[in-house]
């Protein structure tokens, strides 16, 4: 049999027939004579070799794991494919899924372990299902308890036209069935090992599997359903989070819609940095709530047409993430901005289009951020000023000019309550201003602006006897 061989990854499922069995999770099934399997005879007796394969293992799931990565580690596809049977396999190191599969035969045979090898179709990464068939097997691992498994593609694959071994093999070592009958189908229904058995017709139907959906842990006995249904869509995932986290929980759809809430909880395997952005919108690592070993959540409401991804931290490059997952945003309606104004009223349209709000800013000068937006919709502000706090610079705004362009000769009137500070002006040119009225803690000012260019409210901080440093900065026009 000349098999597919295919370089992917896999993913995680339980089915009902499945039950945890101290480290690991075995299949009930019933042991299988098929008699369209053949195992090749052999002139090798591997006894020795299999001792020395599973020395220091306690159980038959431990020596079917060994026997597995040694495989993987030891034996090669062969391209020319003439290999077939374990003896030629084992002395060339190399053969097709049969050859793979008679080979893991031999090799369980002298301890005493079942093996099924298991004859049918792969798919595959075009979806289409190759017709020269493929091998893959069920090894029990207790009584009328085992696993699926397939050495072949947990050894490696193709790459641009070159063979490669995969970086983890085990991602098609205790494969639940689920995520098996994505892109396995066997000759014989008993090892479909799923609730509803499928036909090779809605076999053929089924969406081929990205690589990454195992690899990033996604539930596939959800996805197989879903497939199964046709209303399977799925965020766009890229390489570079293997081994670095699992996702737990995230929205299974293609897009998201602004102004709904949607939940993200992933699995870190080290203590590198991630994030959820939506354009502007960055929440980071602290920013997520902790459950406990290493799951991480977050609530996150998308509030910008631009895509929301999830994203891990360079190793290398300084402030620059990687995009893991990536969900574009569907066409917002009202009801949808609706909802954003609600919670996050600057990141509207309306705000959004007099530039980029400091929210915080404005907030600590008394105006929140459903106050700031109706007095833009209301003076059909094109630009605020830009207003300063990095300083230490703390006031409450009770009467200014909110539009950041000022005309020249024309009066303007400042009033806010100082709340740090020792000294106060507002400064045009060379011309200051400092004449204010005081009246229950309130600084009142006049001010006619005559010099083009920048206007500031400007105070002077304690410690610092010279120097003024900006809180608000206009730009005066003819």
């Amino acid at each position: 049999m000349i098999c597919l061989l295919l370089l992917t990854t896999a993913m995680t499922v339980v089915a009902q027939n499945q039950q945890a069995t101290g480290a690991y999770t075995d299949i009930y099934k019933e042991y299988t004579d098929d008699p369209d399997v053949h195992i090749f005879t052999s002139n090798i007796d591997y006894t020795e070799l299999a001792k020395e394969i599973t020395a220091g293992c306690t159980d038959d799931y431990q020596r079917v794991k060994a026997i597995y990565e040694w495989m993987c580690k030891n034996i090669d596809y062969d391209l020319s494919f003439s290999i077939h049977r374990a003896d030629s396999c084992l002395l060339m190191r190399k053969g097709v899924c049969q050859a793979y599969c008679d080979l893991f035969y031999r090799l369980a045979e002298p301890l005493k372990i079942r093996v099924e090898p298991i004859d049918g179709y792969a798919k595959g990464m075009d979806g289409r299902i190759a017709k020269d068939g493929h091998t893959w097997l069920f090894v029990y691992t207790q009584e009328k308890r085992g696993i699926l498994l397939d050495p072949t593609w947990g050894a490696g694959g193709m790459v641009d036209g070159q063979y490669v071994k995969n970086a983890d093999c085990l991602l098609w070592f205790n494969v639940e069935p689920e995520w098996m009958m994505l892109t396995h189908y066997p000759n014989l229904e008993v090892y479909q090992l799923i609730d509803q058995p499928i036909t090779m017709r809605e076999f053929r139907d089924l969406p081929m599997p990205n690589p990454l959906w195992r690899e990033y842990g996604l539930d596939g006995k959800t996805l197989f359903r879903l497939a199964k249904e046709g209303a399977l869509s799925l965020p766009v995932f890229y390489n570079g989070g293997e081994r670095q986290f699992k996702i737990v929980d995230i929205p299974l759809c293609d897009s998201l819609t602004i102004g709904q809430d949607y939940t993200f909880r992933i699995k870190m395997l080290n203590d590198r940095a991630f994030c959820v952005r939506n354009n502007r919108e960055y929440n980071m690592s602290a920013d997520w709530q902790s459950e406990g070993n290493g799951v991480y959540s977050i609530n996150f409401m998308p509030r910008d047409s631009v895509r929301l991804t999830i994203g891990l931290k360079d190793p290398v490059k300084a402030n620059y993430w990687n995009t893991m997952l990536e969900y574009p945003i569907k066409p917002a309606t009202a009801a949808d901005w609706a909802r954003v104004e609600q919670r996050y009223p600057l990141c509207v349209p309306d705000a959004r289009a007099v530039g980029t709000i400091d929210g915080p800013a404005w907030e600590q000068a008394g105006y929140d951020g459903h106050r700031l937006l109706q007095i833009i919709r209301e003076q059909k502000i094109q630009e605020l000023p830009t207003i300063y706090s990095d300083k230490g610079q703390k006031f409450k705004i009770v009467e200014v000019p909110m539009n950041k362009q000022l005309k020249r000769n024309q009066e303007y009137v400042f009033r806010i309550k100082p709340e740090s500070g020792m000294e106060w002006a507002v400064v045009n040119g060379s011309e200051w201003f400092r004449d204010w009225d005081v009246e229950n803690g309130v600084y009142t000012l006049e001010v006619t602006p005559r010099k083009l260019g920048m206007m500031m409210l400007c105070v002077k901080m304690k410690g610092d006897q010279s120097q003024f440093v900006s809180c608000l900065m206009y730009d005066v026009t003819k």
